[in-house]
């Protein structure tokens, strides 16, 4: 493990009010699995999928264009509470292990008194994948309910993730506390209770069945699906999502009830997004690194900060929550973080965000091959990897085509190249692959890592 950094002698943070030591603050990091921000109304969605995150958001700093490091869940969430990317800290992959050699964000803030607690919603999240470490307790769905019992709970409106997780913050709301909520509902299979499809899903009109063994069959691919069969499960995504939302609005009406939302930070994120057979025909992110699996909501509310709720359009990445917490604490950032503090930017004192975002894929290699990728705020360019060795690069101009329909890269050579430079630069010290790519085959979980769409 790092060496563990001393608090600052010079308070890096006051009261709006006036002078002193900022009291200490809870820090509650909510991630939502597979979450499009484009299907939230705080980010221009048209349907009442996520009043209550809407709500939060309109007291928060909400940025516009947040990045996540690789668009699958163990990586990502290693980027997350370690603010390094996947070729940085190694666990590149689902079947990867977080090394004990990384210091996590509930490491460092259990050294320093924090009851630390997370509630996981996923098995790709097992703590035998190490992003247990730091945590007094960590919660996993899997260890207390079979599948099957889930799918029943979720049918009738239960979740859980936050019973648990509200019985947690009432037995500990008096002590100094970082929990880490995560919800997997958006994730596929799509399956929202009963009541929430009433309100979301139009009757199904397609030429196939709504059953599940259709749901599968189009995530893999073996179903031409026509407009009415997009539209169906796009909106059972939408379901998803406003359950997951209701969940949210549980956990904020708790933190007012016990009196914590006044010291409690909140930072609501998700792992990546989800292409909604928009590319490629395929409903899933693992293998791509188009806008939908790659761009994900970030909200930041700190009730000491004195900072104005406002909309941020710049870019950032998730690697940037890890060391915007710790700033906020007056924890001193460790070396080696790569990603960059934003509570300049949410106190005003700073409008230039990131130039460059950087992200990355490394699938199961049964499933598909990796794929690199620089963004800048208004292009990017990609590298696809091939089976039999080579790359196919992809530059899009995202100002003049959010979709990534028109490729680029032939006839913008000047701006192929100069990406070209920046994305090799970043890749070179590791190569392409930084780490050992694992394969599901030898988990053990192929049944389970094949209902949730990740093999075929």
């Amino acid at each position: 493990m790092r060496r563990l950094f001393p608090l600052l002698v010079v308070p890096v943070l006051v009261l709006a009010a006036g002078c002193g030591r900022e009291p200490d603050y809870n820090v509650l990091v909510i991630t939502i699995d597979t979450l499009r921000p484009d299907r939230l109304g705080c980010y221009g969605y048209d349907r009442p999928t996520s009043p209550r995150i809407d709500e939060l958001a309109a007291g928060s700093v909400l940025f516009e264009q947040a990045v996540c490091s690789t668009p699958q869940t163990l990586p990502s969430h290693t980027s997350i509470f370690t603010g390094r990317h996947p070729r940085t800290h190694k666990a590149i992959s689902h079947e990867s292990v977080v090394s004990p050699e990384v210091t996590t964000l509930a490491e460092i803030l259990k050294a320093r008194g924090y009851e630390t607690a997370a509630f996981v919603s996923s098995h790709v999240l097992d703590r035998k994948y190490g992003l247990d470490q730091g945590f007094n307790r960590y919660w996993q769905v899997n260890e207390v309910m079979r599948p099957r019992q889930r799918e029943m709970a979720q049918e009738r409106g239960i979740d859980p993730t936050t019973d648990e997780a509200l019985s947690w913050l009432r037995d500990n709301g008096s002590k100094k506390f970082f929990a880490w909520i995560h919800w997997f509902h958006p994730h596929r299979p799509y399956v929202p209770p009963l009541r929430v499809r009433a309100e979301f899903v139009d009757e199904y009109l397609g030429e196939a069945d709504s059953s599940t063994e259709f749901i599968m069959k189009a995530w893999h691919g073996e179903v031409e699906l026509g407009d009415d069969d997009v539209r169906y499960l796009s909106q059972l995504y939408d379901g998803e999502v406003a359950f997951t939302d209701e969940q949210v609005g549980r956990i904020l009406e708790a933190l007012e009830t016990l009196g914590l939302a006044d010291r409690t930070i909140v930072v609501l994120t998700a792992d990546h997004g989800e292409m909604l057979y928009e590319h490629e025909h395929y409903f899933g992110h693992d293998i791509a690194l188009y806008e939908e699996c790659i761009i994900v909501p970030l909200i930041i509310r700190h009730p000491g900060s004195g900072a104005t709720p406002k909309r941020l359009p710049g870019l950032v990445q998730s690697i940037d929550i890890f060391p915007t917490i710790l700033d906020f604490l007056g924890i001193e950032i460790p070396d080696g973080t790569e990603g960059k503090t934003l509570r300049p930017l949410i106190a005003g004192a700073e409008t230039r965000t990131a130039e460059y975002a950087f992200a990355e894929t490394f699938p199961f290699p049964e499933k598909a091959m990796p794929r690199h990728a620089v963004r800048t705020q208004g292009s990017k360019l990609v590298w696809r990897e091939h089976r039999e060795g080579g790359l196919t690069k992809h530059l899009f101009n995202l100002e003049a085509d959010p979709g990534e329909k028109v490729d680029l890269y032939g006839s913008d050579p000047a701006a192929a190249a100069a990406l070209d430079r920046v994305l090799h630069q970043w890749i070179a010290p590791d190569g392409l692959h930084p780490a050992p790519i694992p394969t599901a085959r030898e988990s053990g979980r192929v049944q389970i890592l094949r209902s949730l769409g990740y093999l075929e």
